[in-house]
């Protein structure tokens, strides 16, 4: 492998480990304090919006068009933010692997369409394995507990956050703009209308630990760390494979829910952990077979 790809697997190695703990964060905020999820999302941006808004100020858009950029900001902003949060509100940690996992089905499709995104034998295997293995590990849960409504959240989430990443490599924004964009057009979209409804009052009510944990963990580690590292392996790596890092996220998340939230996982839902890892390493190892460019930093 080339010094390049090793940092694009670096980074996205990174942003899994950062957003492992969003779907715990999040439920854990939703269900153990007085925030729910139009709090946590005010939180989230009014924070990541302040801090890039220095860096979206100097370079502007850097000659990107205002649909792009708002088609980034609904793609991974506000409004994914606040359909997953609301669907953890109503479902457990489990139901999470359906977004990252229509998320990389989706990135595939549209990449082959929008972009003429092209893949090997092997790479496609990999995907095909990791979609196999998330349906494997959220099966369980989905059998059991039902929840219609939560589960089209998800998947619509992943449609979103799919979009945002045929995006980002179609125009080449590089990943600091990308987050910056996606911060601050959310923090300027969202968070004017969360005042005038609602007003501070819940914040002001709300355990300042609650407010802290959400503002480190959304604000900082996950909008601005989180996006950044995943948008670089994606303008490395193409947004198909820099895609699969995120099957990683539901298995951080399940560790991690079952440490703090107590939801333990079943035998199906570790074996479609293997199952995912297995895939998502195969679509990793094999070498690009054509020439490509990636985003600038």
């Amino acid at each position: 492998m080339t010094n390049e790809r090793l940092a694009g697997i670096g980074y996205g190695l990174i942003a899994a480990v950062i957003w492992g703990g969003f779907p715990v964060v999040t439920r854990l905020g939703v269900t153990h304090s007085t925030l729910d999820s139009y709090d946590i999302v005010f939180v989230r941006f009014i924070v990541s919006g302040i801090l890039l808004l220095p860096v979206l100020l100097r370079g502007k858009l850097n000659g990107l068009g205002l649909v792009p950029a708002l088609v980034m900001v609904v793609g991974v902003g506000a409004p994914y933010i606040l359909l997953v949060a609301t669907a953890l509100s109503r479902a457990p940690v489990g139901y999470f692997a359906l977004t990252p996992g229509s998320m990389i089905a989706f990135t595939a499709i549209l990449g082959r369409f929008v972009i003429k995104d092209t893949l090997s034998t092997a790479q496609k295997i990999g995907i095909l394995t990791v979609l196999f293995g998330m349906s494997m590990a959220a099966f369980d849960v989905l059998s059991n507990t039902g929840g219609a409504f939560s589960i089209t959240l998800f998947v619509l989430g992943g449609l979103l956050w799919a979009i945002y990443n045929v995006t980002t490599k179609r125009y080449a924004v590089s990943a600091i703009r990308a987050t910056a964009i996606v911060s601050v057009g959310s923090a300027l979209f969202y968070c004017p209308f969360y005042v005038l409804s609602r007003g501070l009052s819940p914040l002001l009510h709300a355990p300042i630990a609650a407010i802290a944990i959400q503002a480190v963990y959304q604000g900082v580690l996950v909008s601005i760390l989180g996006l950044y590292f995943f948008s670089k392996a994606v303008s490395i790596l193409g947004p198909a494979i820099g895609a699969t890092f995120a099957a990683l996220v539901p298995l951080l998340a399940t560790i991690e829910a079952a440490l703090l939230l107590k939801e333990q996982p079943h035998s199906l839902t570790l074996a479609g952990i293997a199952v995912v890892t297995i895939g998502m390493v195969a679509s990793l190892v094999k070498r690009w077979d054509r020439p490509r460019q990636a985003a600038s930093a």
